[in-house]
């Protein structure tokens, strides 16, 4: 059974909360309840569980500070978020600490308790089984997601050798495949304007990902050298995509960026406009546009939260750009995405 907390001030939310939802069906046990983050935290001191709804404006303690302190004591403690609509910013906020989900309070009673429920339990396991395959000793394929997560390995040697030994150091078939489709995603965020179609989207087997990599390497260091820039300048673009992919959906600023890369604001503007075949801001809509792809896929939040949480305050101008892109509205798409699977 999943052990769960419920942190909220209001008596009647937690009393709600109990009563509504079908806890035993999904496997969930309610250890405790408490009023306040500081009772929380007393509480999860002497009680440890796996699961922690709370309310995100408490008097005292916040459930932001609740979270930070609740996952410092306790880093693989899920957190569900319990709010009201006007909470976006510090929605936000939940879940860049790690906050699985959230429920809208006022909305309780129009939510389909079984969805909630279901998406919650299968946010946790994948939490624990992510955990029971680090405890069972996969720091090589640990090595090999962190080596394959960025895009600087196409023009950099030693970073390269770096990212071939990781996959030579092994791991299971299989688990070396997943590492490397979940790359190839990631790298087709990186340059939505490379022809992807002209290599193949993930390798045949474990053993022809060394090939496969090589492939990548050559055809889009090609690609990006096409554009005559000094090797230097071409690396210095690669930083700054990376440092927009960490962050998919975030509005960071061109100025910002290229201070972080040491080019001046004209040049960088220009150079990446060159080298990425797009500029900065059509850029930043498109990782904006591929991260509201995976939150339609994985979530059932409704769109207009999509579409601010991936940086749009305008939902028409959201949806309009989503459909130029996917060639779908946001809820056509996930539509599609709900029928195949």
């Amino acid at each position: 059974m999943i052990q769960a907390l419920i942190v909220d001030d209001e008596s009647l939310v937690r009393k709600g909360l109990r009563l509504l939802f079908p806890w035993e069906k999904y496997g969930i046990e309610i250890a405790g309840e408490t009023a306040t983050g500081e009772k929380a935290m007393e509480f999860l001191r002497r009680q440890p569980v796996q699961l922690l709804m709370t309310d995100i404006t408490m008097p005292g303690m916040s459930g932001i500070e609740l979270t930070k302190q609740a996952q410092e004591l306790d880093p693989s403690l899920n957190v569900v978020i319990l709010t009201c609509h006007q909470d976006f910013e510090f929605i936000q906020e939940a879940l860049r600490l790690g906050a699985i989900d959230y429920i809208v309070k006022t909305q309780l009673e129009e939510l389909d308790l079984d969805k909630t429920l279901e998406r919650i339990v299968k946010a946790v396991n994948r939490k624990k089984d992510a955990k029971a395959v680090s405890v069972a000793g996969a720091p090589d394929l640990h090595r090999l997601a962190d080596a394959t997560a960025g895009v600087q390995w196409i023009v950099d040697d030693e970073m390269f050798d770096a990212l071939v030994g990781a996959l030579s150091a092994g791991g299971a078939a299989n688990d070396i495949v997943a590492v490397m489709n979940e790359a190839m995603e990631r790298w087709r965020r990186s340059f939505p304007a490379f022809d992807w179609e002209a290599i193949a989207s993930s390798p045949a087997s474990a053993g022809a990902s060394e090939r496969w990599l090589n492939e990548i390497r050559s055809e889009v260091g090609a690609w990006l050298r096409k554009s005559a820039y000094s090797e230097d300048v071409i690396r210095s673009i690669l930083k700054a995509v990376d440092r927009i992919a960490e962050q998919p959906g975030t509005q960071v600023k061109q100025e910002e960026i290229s201070r972080s890369v040491n080019l001046s604001k004209s040049y960088f503007s220009t150079s990446f406009r060159d080298i990425t075949r797009m500029t900065f801001s059509h850029f930043l809509q498109a990782t904006s546009v591929y991260a509201a792809r995976d939150l339609l896929e994985s979530t059932n939040h409704p769109v207009y939260w999509i579409a601010e949480r991936c940086g749009f305050s305008d939902q028409r101008h959201f949806s309009k750009l989503f459909k130029e892109q996917t060639g779908f509205l946001p809820s056509e798409y996930r539509q599609r995405h709900m029928e195949r699977n």
